[in-house]
């Protein structure tokens, strides 16, 4: 091994940290306090590093703290490594800008999120050079995808967590029963979901998130079978005809509900809730176009847990809930209304 890299092994850097200190403070007893340490300790590590490096790095007595002409020039080394350390960040950003690449997602269809959009967003911001190919698939064949280190990330509720995978929340889904305007229960709600048992469901197939099922099963709907497809697009269509009823994430279906082509049989209250991650192989090989999503997809999660804990408040006067429909039960109200 050269002198220079047994030297470099040998040495510990937090010494040089401290020689920097007590330069800058002009004296050991000044950088103790900055430091917030023992006059002492200081002094130990300044003799630890002048035996290091086997030269004497500065004098101190009545006439005060001045630097020996070794220590003069160690400071010196040890200012441009400080420059040079400062300017990581910088260069780190800056490397995003430049980084070239693909990034490979594969995600469940029809997956609607304001969150992930400005995600997807903020990554093409950070990195633009870089190409996202992005393929849909049955949620429960993203995650194996991602096992087999067939794609980056995969975006997906899942049942099972494989203890190689890493999960990342990214938003919670809600499922609800949607019937078209050709339905008879259009602009009706119900008290409990049972009590649509005996309605034609349309099914979604491999589409069919676990916790989804479970919850059709347990309250009994898809006894009656009006249509399969895979496909949630597909599926909502057939809803929007008249059909059958059909279960579909609400933010998919919001749009729909607007223009009046689609209405909500339950409250949100009863819907079927479902977690989706951002799913990423453990093992796989480090690569910065997915370290640098990921760090997005934890920005996002920070800041949604930051508004969770400031609420926004209500402007006063402003309305409880939207204008109901003729045929709304009961009191009229819109089923979302609190």
């Amino acid at each position: 091994m050269k002198a220079d890299q047994k030297f470099c092994l040998d040495l510990d850097w937090n010494l040089l940290k401290i020689f920097h200190s007590i330069v800058e403070a002009n004296g050991v007893s000044s950088a103790a306090n900055a430091l917030w340490r023992k006059q002492s300790t200081i002094s130990l590590a300044l003799q630890r590093l002048e035996r290091n490096v086997g030269k004497r790095l500065c004098r101190r007595g009545p006439a005060g703290f001045a630097l020996t002409e070794e220590g003069r020039i160690l400071f010196e080394c040890i200012n441009d490594v400080y420059a040079k350390v400062n300017r990581i960040p910088a260069s780190l950003e800056n490397a995003s800008q430049d980084l070239r690449g693909r990034l490979h997602l594969r995600t469940i269809s029809n997956f609607v999120s304001t969150k992930f959009d400005k995600l997807l967003i903020a990554y093409t911001a950070r990195c633009p050079l870089v190409e996202l190919h992005i393929e849909v698939a049955p949620w429960e064949a993203i995650s194996l995808a991602v096992l087999r280190s067939e794609v980056d990330v995969g975006i997906a509720p899942v049942h099972v967590q494989y203890p190689e995978l890493r999960y990342e929340l990214l938003t919670r889904e809600t499922h609800l029963a949607y019937c078209g305007k050709r339905h008879p229960l259009f602009g009706s709600t119900v008290d409990a979901v049972s009590e649509l048992a005996q309605e034609p469901l349309i099914l979604t197939g491999a589409d069919e998130p676990d916790s989804l099922t479970y919850y059709r099963l347990r309250h009994g709907l898809g006894k009656r079978v009006a249509a399969t497809t895979p496909n949630l697009e597909e599926a909502k269509r057939l809803a929007i005809l008249g059909f059958g009823i059909c279960l579909l994430p609400n933010r998919m279906a919001a749009a729909d509900v607007k223009k009046g082509l689609l209405w909500p049989l339950t409250s949100k209250a009863h819907g079927s809730a479902c977690d989706v991650y951002a799913i990423t192989n453990r093992h796989a090989q480090r690569r910065l176009v997915v370290d640098l999503f990921l760090e997005q997809v934890a920005g996002k999660q920070a800041a949604a847990c930051q508004n969770a804990s400031h609420p926004a408040t209500p402007h006063h006067g402003a309305s409880a809930s939207p204008i109901p429909p003729d045929k709304a039960k009961r009191d009229g109200r819109h089923p979302f209304a609190q």
